[in-house]
């Protein structure tokens, strides 16, 4: 194998600490460290900081969520290719596509971008995606909207992965096997981008806590939580913690929920609360979009109604199978610990 070195380029809004975005995180970070592992030097920048001094030196370049209006980005494109370097375009979310499509995102739902900027925004990163003839996607039907819209280009899926070092790191400490409340169930919403989603939830959830009250909910981060819930007496609210620090504060609960919106844009969202979960020891129960779905039942419960949810947030898992589970969750993330299909992708065998 020839050693080779990789340039990620993100275009995260944590302009001077790329590291600080989780997207940034399973989409740059935890494949260099695979790559690296496999002997490749790797780099991981901000759009804003690359393009303020562009290298050209590196064998492979990744962008990370691409947009035409980057300034220079489509010179520093035609720059690259006139080098014969291999250009990857990556994502991990539904940010292009028509206007039909930008205005079911939850940035429009939630009032982040205004239809006018999201239809815009929309249109812009759909440019820069059919600039490039190769393409990652986090999940497969994310993948089929990059086919759909680039029917030209090498389109693999790199499923989200964690990072060998956290995983090494809290399979020592025995992070996942932490003896917790079975009647604890935590929400764990880094972003309001989630009001949206609480709903999916709500109504089983109040049924679970005003029928249990030795059953307890721990809401983390800025998501609005409805006020019939926020009222109950067994409800905790906490702010969101460093990504170092989640698992731990995770461990307090034995199951977590991650209730999605069904729609065209949550159906290409990820594994990455079904990974959080798994690292933490803790039991997901997950509306069934189907990067979730592949996962298996096997890992985690899926809820597609009212009914599931009641059903799976009553009855909460005794310790012997707690345990069972996050030892086949952990050694799901062994397993699935893999950037095979960009290796391949990017001529890095």
């Amino acid at each position: 194998m020839k050693r080779k070195t990789i340039c990620f380029v993100s275009e995260t809004g944590r302009a001077d600490r790329p590291l600080l975005d989780p997207s940034v995180r399973y989409r740059a970070y935890h494949p260099s460290e695979a790559l690296k592992k496999s002997g490749h030097f790797c780099a991981v920048y901000s759009a804003n900081q690359f393009y303020k001094n562009p290298s050209f030196d590196y064998d492979v370049y990744i962008f990370h969520r691409p947009n035409i209006s980057r300034g220079g980005f489509l010179e520093v494109i035609s720059t690259l290719r006139r080098l014969g370097r291999c250009l990857i375009a990556d994502y991990d979310d539904l940010i292009f596509g028509t206007e039909e499509i930008a205005m079911i995102s939850s940035a429009v739902k939630n009032g982040t971008l205004t239809p006018d900027r999201a239809s815009a925004a929309f249109a812009n990163n759909l440019e820069a995606l059919q600039v490039f003839d190769k393409v990652t996607a986090s999940t497969e039907p994310l993948a089929a909207r990059a086919r759909e819209f680039n029917p030209g280009a090498d389109v693999r899926v790199v499923p989200n992965i964690v990072s060998e070092t956290m995983l090494t790191f809290h399979d020592d400490l025995g992070t996942a096997y932490r003896k917790r409340s079975p009647r604890m169930i935590g929400y764990f919403a880094g972003t309001k981008s989630h009001d949206r989603d609480f709903p999916v939830v709500e109504a089983a959830l109040h049924r679970v806590l005003s029928e249990n009250s030795d059953i307890t909910l721990l809401v983390v981060g800025p998501v609005l939580v409805p006020g019939g819930i926020a009222a109950l007496p067994n409800v905790m609210t906490a702010q969101v913690v460093n990504y170092l620090r989640l698992p731990s504060l995770m461990t307090m609960c034995a199951t977590v929920i991650a209730p999605l919106e069904d729609s065209a844009f949550n159906a290409c969202k990820s594994r990455v609360k079904f990974l959080e979960a798994a690292l933490s020891g803790c039991r997901l129960v997950a509306s069934p979009i189907p990067d979730m779905q592949a996962i298996g039942a096997e890992h985690l419960t899926l809820a597609a109604d009212p009914n599931d949810w009641h059903e799976a947030l009553s009855e909460p898992l005794s310790p012997s199978d707690q345990r069972s589970m996050a030892e086949r969750n952990m050694n799901f993330l062994k397993d699935t610990y893999s950037v095979d299909e960009l290796i391949s992708l990017g001529d890095l065998q």
